[in-house]
């Protein structure tokens, strides 16, 4: 039995059919029986042949019963063989009927169900991207064989059941149960239907077009048990600005009648496109306070996936190798309407310094690959929903706007939608499009450049200057960054894009860096003279990719580097501030900047920066810092210098306030990893005792007189619980009281990361053998003991597992493979105090399985080059610590 589908056995199957209708009858009755692991699923499929022949259909299935083609019976034990069902076909119209009992997911992928312990109600929902539609219902589950899906679902009375099409009739086969028949979809890709069921709590609206009228009726559905916080109108708002945006930019109505919002548990995505029913995880209902940079991420996902509703779902991709098209178009789209129709528009600069790091950093992995990716197979699918594909792809779109201008790109995909809906295309029908609207830009040679490489571009200032500070010569330069932990540049250097952006002069007035002079440059050499530069008094910081309109990694000249490390925080504008953060981020990343430049500028910026999502971001990075590019012996200085500006930024911060919030987040994290200090000093002691304070303060409550305004809310009280748990100061009593205080799905994951966090090798031992043999456990619950099992990073007692990890990685990709990714992942033992050792154990691994299966092997390759770079860093900067 194979479960990977091959791109040619995806195109013999296209070339040999179409599919005119699915019709598929779910019955769920038994779903709120935990015991009950199958559902039953039936599915009839209208098809046509071009000429007598073989094929199969995808379904991975407990049992098939039935399997009958034109009204012949088939052997089903003959037919099927675990994962798909063999049948012949005639030329012309054929139907297949298959009835199977089918397996109720824990991985969140097929049918997954959840069992809510607020509560006891049982939540459903499907998630299929890139082919698990086939866990649920037989089909041909690749993008390019479209058709219409008519789905019944048999469910108990009490449950709210949804799909892509509005209900059409609803009729009691037996008492308790009712039967939801829905009406027929429009044309749509099997990984993109939806069916979800239980007992979900929804509010409704509706959306009118201003100028055609069009009427779309909207929902909002979540648990019952986040009912309450489900901030209806908040999400409302947002679906009403994008859909009036998109409509005006795209010009074609709406497609798919309804527009449903559904928030899901143990979601394994941020969100997914399905047309008419879009699901997201319901870690976006927030149950307790949040900055404005969650709002913010939230508008953001929204607003992506409603770009697919036309990008996407109404023209598809024909297979995966145009993945990062719809993703990176629906990203781009998602940004442009945040920040142009709602009320974060500055929406960018969280782009600029989040979104576009993921891609800076996977773009260097070793197993970088092109925007354009070859996909041979689903698996490769499956792991390239990666920053190459989204963020890089986005930002890439971002710089061919530049390229070739708004008009003209909107113009282009307006013929697009119109020229292939309801259909499928590729990435040349889209090049085609837009180089009709933009005659004078050669796509062509764009496209080779920037889609069909890898590596990042990298962009310098070489200057001249006489004794006056007067520029004399000026010449950017560019050069393409290899991959791989060598830093150097071999891999594609001589790659040489054209670029379109502009530059701008910084100069210092008092107490800001006041923008002076921009200019523009559009080249695509290797080096190129910025003549408009000559003469010009040397400003004290001069920015390449002024606005981030290109895909680049600004290097810094000396004197620009040194203006950023002191006055970073004094630019007014936060796209500036996030351009700056990240060519320091990116040098230190690549060894350029030494850890502790960077910590002592973010130490700076701590109680001055007010932009919620570079706040958010730039906390990631210190924390990332501290845990793998510092050297050892700096950690305690560094964390008991961090503590202290941290707790002067808190008390100094506005009551209520999103940087308190966020400041007080950054405290607990520096407490937790306080559990690898050697002294206990002052700010060490007292932030553990804010840790205890915390706990002290009733859910709810404000935390007077110390920090008023500061709600200790049930997440705080989590994420000062474990820290405590990390250093041996809080166990199971302590837990146990914080879980009976929140008996929600959330608590039940954050109580099982408490546990696993105890510094107790009973503790790592219950924690490492659930995670990687109880089957039974939910995706969500197996990260959840992981995250506990190697939060305390550095410990003796989890060294045992560094060579059990190693003797199970082979069996982990017998498990689903969203499952297996996070076991390869999330388990691999970057936390080992024996790095060196372990990156052996993983090239031995490698070398002695060259077989394992390619996804696996590349996630494992990419877990390698973070660890080898922390490695590296770690030396350079003890060599430079050396040197002074």
């Amino acid at each position: 039995m194979t479960t990977n589908l091959t791109r040619a056995q995806a195109r013999s199957r296209s070339e040999l059919l179409s599919v005119e209708l699915y019709t598929v009858d779910l019955d769920l009755s038994a779903a709120t029986d935990p015991d009950a692991e199958t559902f039953a699923s039936t599915t009839i499929v209208d098809l046509d042949a071009v000429r007598d022949g073989e094929t199969f259909i995808d379904l991975i299935a407990d049992s098939v019963s039935s399997v009958t083609i034109n009204n012949e019976p088939l052997n089903p034990r003959a037919a099927f063989d675990g994962a798909r069902v063999h049948f012949p076909v005639t030329a012309g119209a054929n139907r297949l009927e298959i009835t199977a009992a089918c397996l109720y997911s824990r991985s969140g992928e097929g049918l997954h169900r959840y069992i809510d312990p607020a509560d006891d109600k049982v939540y459903l929902y499907t998630q299929y991207e890139p082919t698990d539609a086939r866990r649920v219902f037989a089909n041909f589950d690749q993008p390019d064989l479209k058709a219409r899906f008519q789905f019944t679902v048999t469910a108990p009375k009490d449950f709210s059941v949804l799909s892509n099409s509005p209900v059409a009739s609803v009729s009691a086969p037996a008492q308790g149960l009712l039967r939801h028949e829905f009406g027929v979809t429009g044309v749509q890709s099997s990984y993109i239907t939806c069916v979800t069921a239980g007992h979900y709590a929804s509010a409704t609206d509706t959306y009118t077009h201003p100028k055609t009228g069009q009427t779309i009726e909207l929902g909002i559905h979540t648990r019952a048990s986040l009912a309450e916080h489900m901030d209806a109108a908040s999400i409302f708002t947002v679906t009403k600005q994008g859909l009036d945006f998109f409509h005006e930019q795209f010009d074609y109505p709406y497609p798919w009648g309804k527009y449903d919002q559904i928030f899901v548990p143990e979601y394994n995505l941020g969100a997914m496109e399905n047309p008419g029913l879009v699901t997201f995880t319901d870690s976006l209902i927030f149950r307790d306070k949040v900055t404005r940079a969650s709002y913010e991420a939230r508008a953001n996902v929204i607003l992506h996936e409603m770009a697919h509703m036309w990008f996407g779902d109404l023209v598809t991709m024909a297979w995966w190798d145009d993945l990062w098209l719809k993703e990176s178009f629906a990203d781009y789209m998602g940004g442009l309407a945040l920040a142009e129709a709602t009320e974060f528009d500055d929406g960018w600069v969280t782009f600029a310094l989040q979104r576009k790091g993921w891609a800076y950093r996977q773009d260097q992995y070793p197993t970088t690959h092109p925007i354009v990716a070859d996909i041979p197979d689903v698996e490769a699918a499956k792991l390239n929903f990666d920053g190459i594909t989204y963020a890089k792809g986005a930002s890439v779109l971002k710089q061919l706007v530049a390229y070739v201008g708004q008009d003209a790109f909107m113009a282009g995909t307006r013929q697009y939608f119109r020229a292939h809906e309801f259909g499928t295309a590729t990435l040349t029908d889209f090049l085609a499009a837009l180089e009709a609207a933009a005659p004078d830009r050669d796509l062509a040679a764009w496209a080779d450049a920037w889609l069909k490489t890898t590596g990042v571009s990298e962009l310098s200032l070489e200057i001249d200057t006489d004794d006056e500070g007067t520029i004399t010569a000026a010449e950017v330069v560019q050069r393409n960054s290899g991959t791989g932990t060598s830093g150097a540049a071999d891999a594609g250097a001589e790659v040489v894009r054209p670029h379109r952006l502009q530059l701008a002069g910084f100069t210092r007035k008092g107490k800001v860096l006041e923008l002076t002079q921009t200019w523009e440059i559009d080249f695509g050499d290797a080096r190129a003279e910025v003549p408009d530069l000559v003469g010009v008094k040397r400003p004290d910081l001069l920015l390449l990719n002024y606005g981030d309109d290109d895909f680049v990694k600004v290097r810094l000249d000396e004197a620009s580097r040194q203006t950023a490390l002191k006055h970073v925080s004094r630019f007014a504008d936060p796209m500036d501030r996030a351009l700056v953060w990240s060519a320091l981020t990116n040098a230190m990343r690549d060894g350029l900047l030494p850890v502790t430049d960077f910590l002592t500028a973010y130490s700076r910026s701590l109680s001055r920066e007010t932009h919620a999502g570079i706040s958010a971001t730039l906390m990631r990075t210190m924390l990332t810092a501290l845990d793998e590019w510092l050297p050892e012996r700096f950690v305690d200085p560094a964390l008991d210098g961090l503590l202290g500006v941290s707790f002067d930024a808190l008390a100094a911060s506005k009551p209520g306030s999103d940087e308190q919030l966020a400041l007080a987040r950054t405290l607990l994290s520096l407490v937790l990893r306080s559990a690898k200090v050697r002294t206990s000093t002052p700010p060490v002691r007292a932030g553990r005792e804010l840790a205890q304070a915390m706990l002290a303060v009733e859910a709810g409550s404000d935390m007077r007189p110390d920090f008023p305004g500061l709600t200790i809310d049930h997440a705080l009280r989590w994420h000062a619980l474990t820290a405590l748990a990390t250093l041996g100061w809080a166990d199971v009593p302590d837990i146990d009281a914080a879980l009976a205080a929140d008996q929600t799905g959330s608590g039940r994951l954050h109580a099982l990361t408490a546990e696993a966090a105890r510094p107790l090798p009973i503790a790592k031992q219950r924690a490492f053998t659930a995670a990687t043999s109880d089957e039974s456990l939910s995706n969500d619950v197996i990260s959840a003991r992981i995250a506990g099992f190697t939060v305390s990073s550095g410990l003796p007692i989890t060294e045992p597992f560094v060579e059990e990890y190693f003797r199970l990685l082979a069996g982990f990709w017998d498990r689903s493979i969203e499952i297996a990714r996070r076991l390869v992942n999330e388990l691999y033992p970057s936390w080992s105090i024996r790095p060196r050792e372990v990156l052996q154990m993983t090239d031995d691994w490698l070398e002695s399985n060259p077989d394992a299966p390619a996804a696996q092997r590349r996630l494992l390759i990419e877990r390698r080059d973070d660890l080898a770079r922390s490695i590296r860093l770690r030396a350079a900067d003890e060599d430079t610590a050396g040197k002074h």
